[in-house]
């Protein structure tokens, strides 16, 4: 709702209670002025109800010309009340039906969600896979409700906000500020990187520790966004090139790339045993359970992950410098994950590292 509705709402709300004052005021006033009339102050909230109400039994009126003068003023603003209350009440129902249609009503009580800028038709297993760890709490921002989106939110039970994601107005409806994960697509439209950078920014500005994905066409926009403490870029055309040349230059890639997505046996496992042990120990226990070690991500950590982590040694006690170090390289971007694909055999996996494990399915 525009700052200028809550305004009207809320001057509304004040005439009406101001009336209903008013109201009580003159039935006393009334019983002061024709006591032998109105012989209680019951007496005179029933004639001023009625009055104002315009319903005028007639079993009371008021006989002098101060009573007559208030009944008028009674009569206009009781006109003036019923009208602005019916006016308040069709306008928020009103409201209530339009924004439903459009996915708006639920989106108030939503936090730790998942928000989607922008619309691709989205394979079934991909959304199953975000149902899996958000529920219904997924969220998608697009300026048209087209019939295609539309089954889409039906079919999957998504919420939506319309408009331009790149618009501050539409990012607080979809409770940006209260969100988990932002997942910002590039809708191959003018400017459209320009676009995506634009809205990591502003997703910045509104929630500091919202984890943000974006996704890219021209690697130019990669610094920028990595300065923009953008997490996670995606450049497909940076992949598309990739299996362009190797479906030349290696003949296959392309169905072994193709056929490694769609097993979706990755996994990446923040909880382990492997700190402080050589890659080759750990990649050597990762097979005897049936998992293949395929990696490590470094400072696979959040700066308010890490900020509790100091303030509960500070509070417990113990070495917190090294902590303090690694925060403060984080806070100035001087660090940030890397991934290590297959490193060598006496790497030390070192805390706060991340495994990339893929599991071996039998049969």
């Amino acid at each position: 709702m525009k700052k200028w509705e809550r305004f009207n709402f809320s001057l509304a709300s004040v005439y009406i209670f101001a009336y209903i004052i008013f109201l009580f005021i003159s039935s006393e006033i009334m019983v002061l002025l024709e006591p032998k009339n109105y012989k209680s102050f019951l007496d005179g909230l029933w004639w001023s109800i009625v009055t104002a109400t315009t319903v005028g039994y007639g079993d009371m009126v008021p006989h002098s010309e101060t009573g007559k003068f208030l009944a008028v003023i009674i009569i206009v603003g009781g006109v003036i009340a019923v009208a602005v209350f019916t006016a308040t009440v069709t306008t928020r129902l009103v409201e209530k039906k339009i924004f439903s249609k459009k996915g708006y009503t639920m989106l108030d009580s939503l936090e730790n969600h998942l928000v989607i800028c922008g619309f691709k038709t989205p394979r079934k297993e991909v959304l199953d896979n975000f149902k899996k760890h958000y529920q219904n709490n997924i969220v998608v921002i697009y300026p048209d409700l087209t019939p295609e989106l539309e089954n889409l939110l039906k079919e999957h039970d998504l919420k939506f906000a319309q408009g331009e994601y790149n618009d501050e107005a539409v990012l607080k409806n979809a409770k940006i500020e209260k969100a988990d994960k932002v997942m910002i697509l590039n809708m191959y439209d003018d400017y459209a990187d320009t676009k995506v950078l634009e809205t990591v920014i502003m997703i910045r500005s509104l929630n500091p520790n919202v984890y943000i994905i974006a996704e890219i066409n021209d690697p130019k926009y990669e610094n920028y966004l990595i300065k923009s403490k953008c997490n996670e870029i995606i450049m497909s055309e940076e992949y598309n090139r990739f299996l362009l040349y190797k479906s030349i230059t290696e003949p296959g890639m392309s169905k072994v790339v193709r056929n490694l997505l769609k097993t979706q046996n990755f996994h990446i496992k923040t909880s382990h045993d492997f700190v402080g042990k050589s890659y080759k120990d750990a990649f050597e226990q990762s097979l005897n359970q049936g998992e293949i070690l395929l990696g490590i991500i470094e400072n696979y950590i959040s700066e308010s992950e890490l900020k509790k982590i100091v303030l509960k040694k500070l509070r417990f006690g113990g070495e917190v410098k090294k902590y303090e170090n690694l925060l403060h390289k984080i806070k100035n971007q001087e660090v940030e994950m890397e991934v290590r694909i297959n490193p060598e055999d006496n790497f030390i996996i070192p805390e706060f590292s991340a495994i990339i494990l893929m599991e071996r399915k039998n049969g």
